[in-house]
């Protein structure tokens, strides 16, 4: 299992990006809290990256985790950008009842999709009616189940 270090993502922006002693001690907390394997980056605004690894790779082999190893995140950046948005919107800086079309102009269209329509609240909570395209998500004609249709 690989785990992404975000909770010190903020501040971490403002440290120097060459610097890896901090992410390091970061990644070996992450580690001993029971997670078998982190890999923590940290791209500044130049560009350079700072890498940190813990753990292993695998669970029972001992290989260790690869600095420059890839890893999907899946349904996690979901929350990472929930928290944010929610935290914009705790700010002052966007409003939940906000259309998509506020933010992204023009990139919620077609497909029955109008982002003047959908607003931020219906993402967050998916009840937008956006068709999610993962293979194997809708039954074998190629239809949005009924219950998952917008209304």
């Amino acid at each position: 299992m690989a785990a992404l270090l975000v909770a010190d993502a903020v501040p971490a922006v403002a440290r120097p990006a060459g610097s890896v002693e901090w992410l390091r001690r970061d990644a070996e907390a992450i580690r001993a809290l029971g997670v078998s394997g982190v890999q923590a980056r940290v791209v500044g605004a130049d560009g350079r990256q700072s890498v940190a690894v813990s753990g292993t790779a695998e669970l029972g082999t001992g290989r260790p985790v690869p600095s420059g190893g890839y890893f999907r995140m899946a349904s996690t950046s979901k929350t990472l950008v929930a928290v944010v948005v929610l935290q914009l919107e705790a700010e002052g800086r966007l409003s939940l009842d906000d259309s998509v079309d506020r933010w992204l102009p023009g990139v919620v269209r077609g497909n029955g999709n109008d982002g003047g329509r959908i607003t931020v609240r219906q993402l967050l909570q998916h009840t937008s009616g956006i068709h999610d395209d993962l293979p194997g998500y809708t039954t074998p004609g190629g239809v949005l189940p009924a219950a998952l249709r917008r209304p």
